[in-house]
């Protein structure tokens, strides 16, 4: 049977059959990374953001292609993980854009929606790599775009859009070296390709290892008033709906009524859908209002005044200057940030990214004028500017790389200077320390002409393998003997959980006479899979 349109219960089947197809060989795309570390979560990080993204199916009012792909777009916008995950949530956010208005997708608008998906992409990215899942994504839409009018079945046209994409992806090496010296494709891009492939598998109504549930919570609430003190409370009813079916309705206008019935009034509107929440005496009124505009849903009415009576309420602190909020992947590093001031922090990094939405959350609840944030992989720095972008907060993200990278930015921060002056000086920090982390490959493999066997421990500098070796020690002085200049003074080593006291110790030691003019600093980091994290300074 041919398939001439996709509806909207369609195109929530196709998007979770894509997520378990992503989800089953996600361990598949992880052994793609270029680096054969032990972090290497490219498909990890895009399941995980896939996966939040169908999670909020269950909140869709209005079921049709729009509202679907406009769901999985806000999910995976916070859900975000990793660069990889930031692209795909922009792929998806440009494919909700594509289905703007429409109840279905014909061949035409699905072919115009994928193309749009590759545009928004590219867009986010500040310098687009040719060879990775953007390439993959464009060539599929130029097909796409260029096949609309040879097929009158959804299935062979979604089959060969799937085939350039495949095509595309066994191309990448011959774009990028660093994949062909290594022998893989493109990670991101294999990703990709698994989700739409699972896709087709729902349209064509083949069965992909079961139906996949899932079923994350979320709350509703939409405003936190849990700060609130008993004489803040002028209107004593908190009220929360949801206008359903408004999308003729002036949310300016109704804001200003709103306004004269109480306050913290928020209207929020959605295309057809209005958030509401306000502080009010008559919530009745509130409700007779809304419910002439359109049917009513999540109604929730809360006497503020009854739940302080009888509760010990804390003076509220007066926001602080600054606040900052780091990644740590070690309890050893996560006391150390703490000891320098780091005011939050957020375990990760190496294997678990941080989403989009653990920023806000720490952002969140960080009670300060200006926050900095230090996501300390470059394989974060996407999410956490995400998050900077969707807080009304006033955040900056220091594009830390590595733990001493964000350790110098701490050390260049100045109490006195101004929010754009330390940004400058703490990012200007970053290049004045050089970075080196000894780990073991995952996998045998090819690059920058060495010769890597699985569980061979590696040293990492400047973002490439610079040595190899079976001895944890010896690649660890190759290192730092590639790292130290005449002009450097300061090694600091930082040991992983699976490097004791005594080993770093003896390290240190046979450092310390090697580098006679260098100071040596010893610090316990408690990383995983990183022996070692050096820096030179």
């Amino acid at each position: 049977m041919k398939t001439q349109t996709i509806d909207g219960e369609m195109l929530i089947k196709m998007f979770r059959y894509g997520a378990r197809n992503l989800e089953i060989n996600k361990k598949i795309v992880d052994e793609l990374n270029v680096f054969p570390v032990p972090d290497g979560d490219t498909g990890t990080n895009m399941s995980l953001t896939f996966t939040h993204s169908v999670s909020e199916f269950d909140k869709i009012e209005i079921l049709n292609v729009y509202s679907v792909a406009k769901t999985a777009s806000s999910g995976a916008l916070i859900g975000a993980r990793g660069n990889s995950g930031v692209i795909l949530s922009q792929l998806l956010r440009g494919f909700a854009e594509g289905c703007k208005g429409q109840d279905y997708l014909d061949i035409e608008l699905l072919g115009n929606a994928i193309k749009l998906a590759s545009d928004v992409a590219y867009k986010a990215v500040m310098k687009p790599t040719e060879g990775t899942i953007l390439t993959v994504a464009r060539e599929m839409a130029e097909f796409a775009m260029a096949k609309i009018n040879e097929y009158d079945e959804l299935e062979a046209y979604l089959s060969d859009v799937i085939k350039q994409g495949k095509a595309t992806l066994q191309k990448t090496p011959e774009m990028l070296p660093v994949l062909k010296e290594a022998g893989v494709v493109d990670a991101g891009g294999q990703g990709l390709i698994c989700i739409v492939e699972g896709a087709l598998k729902a349209l064509m109504n083949e069965e992909l290892g079961g139906e996949m549930e899932i079923h994350l919570s979320s709350g509703d609430k939409f405003v936190d008033d849990s700060y609130m003190k008993p004489e803040d409370i002028t209107f004593g009813y908190c009220t929360e709906f949801i206008i359903k079916n408004a999308s003729a309705v002036d949310d300016v206008e109704l804001r200003e009524y709103f306004n004269t019935l109480g306050d913290c009034v928020l209207v929020i509107k959605d295309d057809a859908i209005i958030k509401v929440h306000l502080h009010t005496d008559h919530p009745g009124l509130a409700l007779e209002r809304a419910v002439s505009l359109g049917s009513l849903t999540r109604l929730k009415i809360d006497n503020m005044r009854e739940q302080f009576e009888g509760k010990e309420t804390k003076k509220e602190e007066p926001p602080i200057p600054y606040g900052f909020i780091a990644v740590s992947p070690g309890e050893g590093l996560t006391k150390l940030f703490k000891d320098l001031g780091v005011t939050r922090v957020i375990s990760g990094g190496q294997t678990m990214n941080p989403s989009t939405q653990d920023f806000l959350n720490e952002v969140d609840q960080l009670n300060a004028e200006t926050i900095f944030i230090f996501p300390n992989n470059s394989n974060i720095i996407m999410a956490a500017k995400q998050a900077s972008e969707i807080s009304d907060k006033r955040v900056h993200v220091i594009p830390s790389k590595t733990i001493p990278q964000c350790i110098a930015s701490m050390l260049a921060f100045s109490p006195e200077a101004q929010p754009d002056e330390n940004d400058q000086a703490m990012t200007a920090a970053i290049a004045n320390v050089a970075t080196g982390e000894v780990t073991y490959a995952v996998r045998d493999t090819k690059i920058n002409g060495l010769k890597i066997k699985k569980s061979d421990v590696i040293g990492i500098t400047g973002g490439e393998i610079k040595f190899t070796g079976k001895s944890i020690q010896k690649v660890t002085e190759d290192l730092l003997n590639a790292m130290v200049d005449e002009d450097s003074e300061l090694i600091s080593i930082y040991y992983g959980k699976d490097v004791s006291e005594d080993e770093a110790n003896v390290l240190a030691n046979e450092i310390s006479e090697v580098f006679e003019d260098c100071d040596v600093e010893i610090h316990e980091g408690g990383q995983p899979l990183y022996y070692y994290i050096v820096s030179v300074e």
